[in-house]
């Protein structure tokens, strides 16, 4: 979840501190030494009564203890035994703290971090705990830090030359922030009008920052907004700007449900695939807690003790990212503002003194200082401040999810929510009562005229259907709802995965666990198909374009990793896309490299296809031709590097997920901690593979960390996949064992009929004893 640079700069003082130390075999030796435990007894400070940790054939964690603070004990005694590693970099990429560890190449990343004020967020998150939620977050620290004090510390730790410091609950806390931070959405869209307000007219901007299109799917259908909503009686404020389809790749996931009507067991279905970055280890750890309310069973985040995503004994949830613009980069005058400063130390590893950083406050939020932010098409000598949801002061959302985990019911479900600040979220159920819903939950600006904020919409009136009408609800980070939800929801929503999915549940009468996953590992492209017919017009010059084009008849749109078609159509959109919009963007155009699908839809099939006349010459040009020189480019830069024999290109070899590690590009050792798998479809189908065009590659970077189908008719048929395993110790059997099975669209049972005096065949149980 780290940015390219940071894991880059970690890599590189990595590399330096290891040069220093020469010491291959003693590193080799260390590494097998580091191995987590696995089975036999451990005697152990800070347990009431014993903890079992039994590990299946996939590494799952199932859990017990005598209490509830035992249980969460031995999960943080069990991330640290797999993920601390992970756990650390995230708490230090939050709190300002990498440069510590690495240097002053983080220095950047680190006053970053302080500016937003993450650092005291933390502290403040911590002190709001319920006595309950508290309880368990020092359970979890004392297990982390009981891991900690047996030494043997994760291998990574070998090569930066560096101990672990102990676990506190604001490192915990830091972990919310952490998804807050990279799913909370807004000021992509500030930074991207401020980047073009001068390059582009009005009617030009208009259009590249392309609306939500209006044959696209909402998540709420206007028939069970008229149910719900319609006593509301509100004053709509004006949103400024409206809802936007997404540029380029935004926190994402795809959530549906069915009730009973359409499932073959009579009772609802659901499914969840959230989309994040890859990463080695996977940002999920499969768990099952045995608690004192009974099981919970699901993904649990590393470095705290919930199960976000999961199921109990009565429902299951899933989550997408709802896109509502929830941050904001305003410019203004400085004399205009009431500024506090704060000084943040930051400590540098190899350095005698920190470095400090000045941080200006507002009421709003900080000022973003030109030294440590980009803020390129921002007027100089204004203030830029910031203001998000994130740093709200009433975050609970620790809170929260403890709710989620014991709730009962619809209603307990919903009702947990209130709270919660951000990320905002799509949050599906489903009961093994029948009950299917959507609801959300976080802070949703109200906006004045003028951009200010003038408060929330109101808990009870945030976008929540309970048992629509249709009996099926689904979010893949479509637009919520139409004007028929009475308030205004600016935002960033992607419309084509919602219209394949759509199709998909519409192809069977009645549903089941398996036709769930078959729509899960889909790879047709909505987006390839509205493109096609025009594309097929196109007039190439070359024999390779002619060829391909050729290809390109027969195809259906399915980005299959066997066959040439996706490299074809990738290629060419990546080279068209250019031609269609950097010729106006001119310099402006390098903070532009990434694809724009409705905005490229609007050109090709819409009405704004003048975008494919180049400026720059005397002629105009049609999208037939420069759709053709695209082509033609295109096809010579793929046969440059696989060969002019186009039957013979696989999408599968030159598209690969990419499950990057920080010390990936150490020499010696990064290969040790990565993984790579050939994967189909892209950034548009429903098994989301996206790849950046920036980058210049096909790698994979952002996809399926997580897929999970749930039967309400016997949750323990419910199944389960992350990659690329569980472990992120990389001398462990479960460290990339789940990657080609997680490919493949593989899944497996995490069940929670069976005790560790009784396991399945091959689970290792692991018994932690107070000392």
């Amino acid at each position: 979840m780290m940015k390219w640079a940071i894991r880059a700069a970690i890599a590189l003082a990595a590399l330096a501190v290891l040069a220093v130390a020469g010491l291959t075999g003693y590193v080799v030796e260390r590494f097998h030494a580091s191995r987590p435990d696995v089975k036999g007894e451990l005697v152990l400070d800070g347990l009431t009564g014993p903890a079992r940790v039994a590990r299946d054939a996939n590494g799952v964690a199932h859990i017990f203890g005598a209490n509830d603070a035992d249980v969460y004990f031995a999960l943080g005694f069990t991330h640290a035994s797999e993920r601390f590693f992970q756990m650390d970099m995230a708490r230090r990429y939050v709190r300002g703290r990498l440069s510590e560890l690495f240097g002053g190449d983080l220095v950047r990343s680190d006053a970053r971090m302080r500016t937003l004020g993450y650092e005291r967020l933390t502290a403040d998150i911590a002190d709001r705990l319920s006595p309950e939620a508290r309880a368990a977050f020092e359970a979890y620290a004392a297990g982390v830090n009981a891991r900690l004090a047996k030494g043997r510390r994760s291998p990574e730790y070998i090569l930066v030359r560096a101990r672990p410091a102990p676990w506190t609950i604001e490192d915990s806390a830091a972990m919310l922030v952490l998804l807050a931070h990279d799913l909370a959405t807004g000021a992509g869209d500030d930074v991207e009008r401020a980047r073009l307000g001068g390059v582009l007219s009005p009617e030009r901007l208009a259009e590249f920052m392309t609306g939500y299109p209006d044959w696209a799917p909402t998540t709420l259908h206007d028939e069970d907004l008229r149910d719900a909503y319609g006593d509301v009686r509100v004053q709509p404020l004006p949103a400024p700007g409206a809802a936007r389809a997404q540029p380029d790749i935004q926190p994402g996931s795809n959530a549906w449900a069915v009730s009973g009507q359409h499932a073959r067991t009579g009772r609802p279905l659901l499914a969840n695939d959230p989309h994040l970055g890859l990463s080695s280890p996977s940002i999920w750890y499969l768990v099952r807690l045995e608690l004192s309310y009974g099981p919970v069973i699901g993904a649990s985040l590393p470095g705290t003790p919930f199960v976000v995503l999961g199921r109990n004994a009565h429902g299951a949830w899933g989550f997408t990212n709802a896109g509502f613009n929830v941050i904001d980069l305003t410019a203004r005058p400085r004399e205009s503002l009431e500024m506090t400063a704060r000084t943040e130390l930051i400590t540098v590893r190899g350095r005698r003194e920190p470095v400090a950083v000045t941080v200006m406050d507002t009421p709003e939020g900080p000022v973003l200082d030109p030294d440590w932010f980009n803020l390129s098409g921002f007027p100089s000598g204004m203030a830029v401040v910031r203001r998000s949801t994130v740093t709200h002061p009433e975050n609970r959302v620790a809170d929260s999810v403890f709710a989620i985990m014991r709730s009962t019911g619809w209603d307990a479900f919903v009702e947990a929510g209130r709270g919660w600040t951000a990320p905002m979220q799509n949050m599906l159920y489903a009961g093994v009562d029948g009950t299917i819903g959507y609801t959300t939950a976080g802070l949703l600006p109200l906006r004045a005229e003028d951009g200010e904020w003038t408060g929330f919409i109101p808990f009870e009136d945030l976008p929540r259907i309970v048992n629509p009408r249709g009996g099926i609800i689904v979010s893949a980070n479509n637009k919520v709802a139409s004007d028929a939800y009475p308030w205004p929801l600016p935002g960033e929503y992607d419309p084509h995965r919602a219209v394949r999915i759509e199709a998909r549940l519409a192809e069977l009468e009645l549903h089941d666990v398996d036709s769930f996953k078959d729509i899960q590992m889909d790879v047709t492209s909505e987006h390839a198909r509205r493109l096609l017919p025009v594309l097929l017009s196109a007039t190439p010059e070359s024999q390779l374009g002619i060829q391909a084009l050729a290809r390109l008849e027969r195809w259906d749109g399915t980005l299959d990793a066997d066959g040439p078609e996706g490299l074809i159509f990738s290629a060419w959109l990546r080279v068209l896309s250019a031609a269609v919009w950097m010729d106006e963007l001119g310099p402006a155009g390098i903070w532009f490299v990434q694809p724009r699908r409705v905005f490229l839809e609007e050109v090709l099939i819409g009405e704004a296809s003048h975008w494919c006349d180049d400026v720059r010459t005397g002629e105009i040009e049609t999208c037939a031709v420069t759709a053709g020189l695209a082509l033609d480019a295109a096809m010579a830069e793929t046969a440059a590097a696989y060969g002019r024999n186009i039957d013979a290109w696989r999408w599968g070899e030159a598209h690969q997920a990419h499950f990057i590690h920080p010390l990936s590009d150490l020499p010696l050792f990064g290969s040790m901690f990565d993984a790579r798998t050939p994967v189909p479809g892209d950034g548009s189908t429903v098994n989301v593979n996206y790849f950046s065009y920036e980058a210049g590659d096909y790698d994979s970077v952002h996809a399926a960390t997580l897929r999970a189908v749930y039967d309400l008719a016997d949750l323990n048929r419910s199944r389960f996949m992350h990659a690329p395993g569980q472990s992120g110790h990389p001398l462990s059997p479960h460290f990339r064992d789940l990657a080609e099975r997680w490919a493949e669209g593989g899944s497996f049972e995490i069940r929670d009929d069976w005790a560790p005096e009784t396991p399945p065949e091959g689970v290792r149980v692991l018994t932690l004893t107070p000392r």
